[in-house]
């Protein structure tokens, strides 16, 4: 029993080493560039 734990802790931890790196590049990819809002459009010119 103790080695089946052990293969499964140690199975785990490399799918995080894995998974943790890959959601962190995957949401660098996928953030939105540019600004969030439109710009301000000037109604009158300045006095």
């Amino acid at each position: 029993m103790r080695r089946a734990h052990i293969r499964a802790h140690r199975a785990i931890w490399l799918l995080l080493a894995v998974l943790m790196p890959a959601i962190v590049v995957v949401s660098a990819v996928l953030r939105p560039i540019g600004p969030d809002e439109a710009p301000q459009i000037q109604l009158a010119p300045p006095k």
